[in-house]
């Protein structure tokens, strides 16, 4: 949505289009949090708000959206209060990802959350019994939805316990595990990268995050992405019967 950049200072001398706006952006945010892309929510939030068409030129841009997500994350103090279970808190992170756009040249499918669900989607097909991996997949990028400068680390502070060991060291590795691929990593992280028993997953995570650039590739929603999650979960914790099967 590349609309005129005068758009909000004409709306600040209007207090009514200025207050139409702001209900627009948090109704708007409201449905990117529950997994909606950005485009959709706007013009969705549009109708609901407005009860009618509203000009191109008096909608929020994507960059207001992500302020407002990012007010409305803020003002929680933690993920428990916007979520139900961890399921719920790593949707609602990945979600964000809808806000955030990337380098057309480089990422040619689009915004960080069609990026995710692309990776997700090629893990799914190598490994779909394994839930940290596929994990991995879908929430690797949602640093970039923090602090583009260090998404690693801002990664890692936001998904905290709701990830398991493995599933941080895919991702703080998967920087590692790009280089690897290309040929650039020092000999000695290679040899350390080679020991480690995720090694071959990690390879397969970076491989995919390589390959999830493709333009209208089919993929899984999120909340599909989800629901595969909570079920291999479920299956994770299912007590077996006498014959000693889950």
């Amino acid at each position: 949505m590349n609309h005129d950049d005068s758009a909000p200072a004409a709306d600040a001398a209007d207090p009514d289009r200025s207050r139409q706006r702001h209900r627009i952006t948090a109704e708007a945010a409201r449905r990117v949090t529950g997994g909606s892309d950005v485009r959709r929510a706007v013009f969705r939030a549009a109708r609901r708000v407005a009860g009618e068409w509203v000009p191109t030129d008096e909608l929020p841009e994507r960059a207001e959206i992500h302020q407002e997500v990012h007010r409305r994350l803020d003002a929680t103090g933690s993920l428990a209060h916007l979520a139900g279970d961890r399921f719920d808190a790593l949707a609602t992170l990945v979600a964000v990802l809808a806000t955030v756009r990337q380098n057309p040249q480089r990422h040619p499918e689009g915004d960080a959350l069609e990026h995710s669900l692309q990776v997700f989607e090629r893990v799914h097909c190598e490994r779909p019994f394994d839930e940290e991996l596929l994990t991995a997949a879908l929430v690797h990028d949602v640093g970039l939805g923090i602090d583009r400068r260090d998404a690693v680390a801002a990664a890692s502070d936001a998904l905290g316990d709701l990830i398991t060991p493995r599933t941080r060291w895919l991702i703080e590795t998967l920087p590692a595990a790009t280089a690897y691929a290309d040929g650039t990593l020092g000999h000695r992280a290679r040899k350390r990268f080679e020991a480690h028993p995720d090694f071959l997953d990690a390879l397969l995570l970076a491989e995919a995050d390589r390959r999830g650039r493709v333009k209208g590739a089919a993929t899984p929603s999120l909340e599909e992405a989800v629901a595969i999650l909570r079920e291999l979960d479920a299956d994770d914790g299912a007590e077996p019967d006498a014959t000693g099967r889950a």
